[in-house]
C-alpha cells in the first residue's frame, strides 16, 4: 500500500468505494482473480453462502453442529475456490488439488450434519468411517486456515494436538495422562467440543450477519456518508480517521457486547479509509481492534458481563458501570494517544480542506448510514438478541436503497449492487470461519488436555503471595481463559478461577471483578487466539501475527488499567474528591506517556533511551504515591521539554537550509 505523499493527491482522498472492502495486499494470501465460469461459480457460492446466513437468522438457526457444519462447509468450498495453495498454484482457476479440498469439505461438513443425532445421542461412539473423515475435517480446516493466513496458527492447533496426545511423556509441570488418536479425532469431529464449538458457532451465526451487514451498508451508500462524516469531524486532525475510528467503536461497542461485531460493523469503514490515507494495514486492523475490543468496558451497558458481575458482587449495575468511567475512559485515552503518537512519527498528511466535506450537509444525507444503524441500536437495547437486531437492519438499509430509486433503470441498478453486497459479504465470511474453526481445534485440545487449569494453578503458585506477581499471573490466566470466547463466557470463566483468589489476597471485590473483566476482554486482541483481531485481519487483508502484537502495543495503557484499580482505589470513585480527581489527572498523564513510549514519539520521535526513560516516567505516574509521582511527572515533562525543543530547534535549521 502506498502512503499518501506530498503533494497530496485530491482526487484520490475524495472517496472510498466500495470495492475498497477487498482491498489485497501482498503480506497476505491474495485471493485469484477467477475467470469464466469459475468466477461464476465462485460468486453463486458466495451469494448462497450469504442467504443461507441470512436464512437461518430468521427462520432460526439448526442445531449446533448442523448450523455450524454447513457454515464451514460453505467456507471450504469458498476458500479451496478462492486462495491457491502456493505461489506457483494456477491464479485464474481452481486445480485439481483444490477440487479434491472442495469435495472432501463438502463431504466431511454433510457427514457431521446428517448425523447430527446419532452424535448427541451417542457421544463417543465413533466408527471407522467417522475417524477417517474427522482426520481429513481436522487437515482441512488447518489447509484452508494456512492458504489465508499463513501456517502460524495452524502450527498452534497443530502443537496442541501433539500435546494432547504425547501427555504422558512430558515433564511433570506439563504432563497428563494423554489421549489417544481416536479419541481426539472424536472431540474435534464428532462433538461440540472441537471445530464445532463455540466460537465457530459465534462465527456461524453472529458474526456472519454483521459481515453482511457490513457489505450491505457499503454496497447502500452508508460507507460513503461514514466517510464523509469522518472526514468532516476529524479530517484535519493527526490521526483523525483512526480517532473516529476509537469514537464509533466505544459507542457501538458498549452496546454490541462482542468485540468481533463491532470490528465487522466499523471496520468496514473505518479501515479502507485509513489505509487510502497511507495508515498501513496493519496498523489500520490494530486500531480497529483495539478501539473495538475497549467498547465493552465503556458504561452505560458494558455488555452482558458487567450485568453477571452485578450479580457475582450482589450490588446495582449502576455501582458497576459508574466504577468502570474512569477506566474506560483511560482505555481509549490510551489507544487516541497511541493513534495521535503514530501519526506524527510517520508523518502522515491531514486532508486538505478541499476535501473536507460540510459537515451540515453530510448529516443531511445521512439516512442510508443512520437508519439502519439507529435501528440496530435501539434493537439490541430493547432486549432482541444481535442475530435478530441485525437481520433488520439489514432489511432496513436494502428496503431503504430500494424505494428511493428515481426509476425502474435505477432499480434494477440497486437491485444488482444488493446481489454484490451478498457476494462480498459470503466471500468476507470465508476468512471468519476459517480462523474460527482453526481456533477451536486450539481452545478444544487446550480444555480436553487441562492445560488451561494446570496453566492457573502454575502461574498463581509462582506468586508465593506477594501481591503485584499474583496479578501478573492472574493476568496471564485471564488472558489463557478468555481466548477466542465471546466476552460472557470468557469474564464468567476467568472469574471463577482468578477472582476468588485476588480478593483473598485483600484487593476489593470490585477491583477484583474488573481486573479480571478487563484482561478476559482485552483477550481479543492478544496473540495467539485474538478473534478481534482475526476479524480487523480480514478486513483490512494484513499479516495477523504483526497486527495482533501491534494491537498489543496501542492497548498497552490498556494493560496498565487494571492494576491501576487495584492500587488506586480512587479512580473506582472511592475517596475524597480530591483524592479522586489528582489520580484520575496523574493516572491520564501516565496512559499518555506510556503511548508515546510504545509508539517511540511524545514531542518528537524517541531515541531508544528516550522511550525507557519515558516508560519509567509512565509507569512512575501510574504508581500510587507523592514521590512517584513527582520522579514520573519530571521525567515525562523533562523529556517532553527536551524534544519539543530538538524538533524546533531541526525545523529552523531545514527552514535556513531550504530543505
Amino acid at each position: 500500500m502506498t502512503k499518501v505523499q506530498n503533494p497530496i493527491d485530491v482526487s484520490a482522498l475524495m472517496n472510498v468505494e466500495p470495492e475498497q472492502v477487498q482491498v489485497k495486499d501482498r503480506e497476505q494470501a491474495e485471493a485469484r482473480t477467477l475467470k469464466g465460469l469459475a468466477a461464476v461459480a465462485s460468486s453463486a457460492i458466495a451469494v448462497l453462502l450469504a442467504l443461507f446466513q441470512l436464512y437461518t437468522g430468521v427462520l432460526g438457526a439448526f442445531p449446533d453442529i448442523i448450523q455450524r457444519s454447513i457454515h464451514v462447509g460453505f467456507a471450504m468450498v469458498l476458500a479451496f475456490f478462492l486462495y491457491p495453495a502456493t505461489v506457483r498454484s494456477p491464479r485464474y482457476r481452481f486445480s485439481i488439488v483444490d477440487l479434491v479440498g472442495m469435495v472432501l469439505g463438502v463431504i466431511v461438513c454433510v457427514h457431521a450434519a446428517l448425523n447430527y443425532d446419532r452424535i448427541m445421542m451417542n457421544p463417543g461412539v465413533s466408527s471407522e468411517l467417522d475417524l477417517v473423515l474427522g482426520i481429513f475435517a481436522t487437515v482441512l480446516v488447518l489447509e484452508m486456515t494456512r492458504r489465508i493466513l499463513s501456517w502460524i496458527l495452524p502450527a498452534i492447533a497443530l502443537v496442541t494436538i501433539f500435546y494432547a496426545y504425547f501427555g504422558p511423556h512430558l515433564p511433570d509441570a506439563l504432563a497428563h495422562r494423554g489421549f489417544s488418536v481416536e479419541y481426539i479425532i472424536e472431540t474435534l469431529y464428532m462433538s461440540t467440543s472441537g471445530i464445532w464449538g463455540t466460537v465457530t458457532g459465534v462465527s456461524a451465526t453472529i458474526m456472519a450477519g454483521f459481515l453482511i451487514f457490513g457489505s450491505v451498508l457499503f454496497y447502500t451508500g452508508g460507507g460513503e456518508v461514514f466517510v464523509d462524516l469522518a472526514k468532516a469531524i476529524a479530517g484535519r486532525s493527526y490521526g483523525g480517521p483512526a480517532k473516529v475510528s476509537c469514537i464509533s467503536s466505544a459507542l457501538f461497542g458498549t452496546i454490541s457486547g462482542s468485540a468481533v461485531a463491532n470490528v465487522v460493523v466499523d471496520g468496514v469503514f473505518n479501515i479502507p479509509l485509513m489505509k487510502k490515507l497511507g495508515y498501513k494495514p496493519e496498523f489500520a486492523a490494530a486500531v480497529e481492534a483495539t478501539a473495538s475490543t475497549g467498547g465493552q468496558l465503556m458504561p452505560p451497558v458494558m455488555g452482558a458481563g458487567a450485568f453477571i458481575m452485578a450479580e457475582f458482587l450482589g450490588v446495582p449495575y449502576v455501582k458497576v458501570a459508574v466504577a468502570a468511567a474512569i477506566p474506560a475512559l483511560l482505555y481509549y485515552l490510551g489507544v487516541a494517544s497511541s493513534v495521535h503518537f503514530a501519526a506524527r512519527k510517520s508523518n502522515l498528511e491531514r486532508l486538505p480542506k478541499e476535501v473536507i466535506p460540510s459537515l451540515k450537509t453530510t448529516l443531511s444525507n445521512s439516512a442510508s448510514l443512520f437508519v439502519p444503524i439507529t435501528l440496530l441500536v435501539y434493537l439490541m437495547m430493547s432486549g432482541f438478541d444481535p442475530t435478530t437486531s441485525v437481520l433488520w437492519a439489514i432489511a432496513a438499509s436494502a428496503a431503504l436503497y430500494l424505494v428511493t430509486s428515481r426509476d425502474l433503470k435505477a432499480l434494477r441498478h440497486r437491485v444488482w449492487n444488493l446481489v454484490l453486497a451478498l457476494e462480498a459479504g459470503g466471500k468476507s465470511i470465508v476468512l471468519i470461519a476459517a480462523l474460527c474453526a482453526c481456533a477451536q481445534i486450539v481452545i478444544g485440545m487446550v480444555n480436553l488436555s487441562g492445560l488451561g487449569i494446570k496453566l492457573t494453578e502454575m502461574v498463581l503458585g509462582l506468586s508465593g503471595g506477594m501481591g503485584f506477581l499474583a496479578l501478573f499471573f492472574t493476568m496471564v490466566v485471564c488472558l489463557i481463559l478468555g481466548m477466542g470466547l465471546p466476552t460472557t463466557a470468557a469474564y464468567v470463566l476467568a472469574a471463577s478461577v482468578a477472582a476468588p483468589a485476588l480478593i483473598k489476597l485483600g484487593v476489593l471485590p470490585m477491583a477484583a471483578h474488573l481486573f479480571v473483566f478487563y484482561f478476559a476482554i482485552i483477550s481479543a486482541i492478544t496473540p495467539p487466539v485474538c478473534a478481534a483481531t482475526y476479524a480487523a485481519v480480514a478486513i483490512a487483508r494484513s499479516r495477523w501475527l504483526p497486527t495482533g502484537w501491534l494491537a498489543v502495543r496501542m492497548g498497552l495503557a490498556g494493560f496498565m488499567v487494571p492494576f491501576l484499580l487495584v492500587y488506586v482505589p480512587q479512580l473506582l470513585l472511592e475517596g475524597s474528591i480530591v483524592e479522586m480527581v489528582w489520580n484520575a489527572f496523574v493516572s491520564a498523564l501516565g496512559v499518555i506517556a506510556m503511548a508515546g513510549a510504545s509508539m517511540g514519539y511524545l514531542g518528537d520521535r524517541c531515541k531508544w533511551y528516550e522511550s525507557v526513560f519515558l516508560f519509567g516516567g509512565a509507569l512512575c505516574l501510574l504508581a500510587p504515591g507523592l514521590i512517584t509521582d513527582t520522579i514520573g511527572l519530571g521525567l515525562v515533562g523533562g523529556i517532553y521539554l527536551y524534544q519539543t525543543r530538538r524538533r524546533s530547534v531541526t525545523s529552523k535549521v531545514l527552514s535556513v537550509s531550504g530543505a
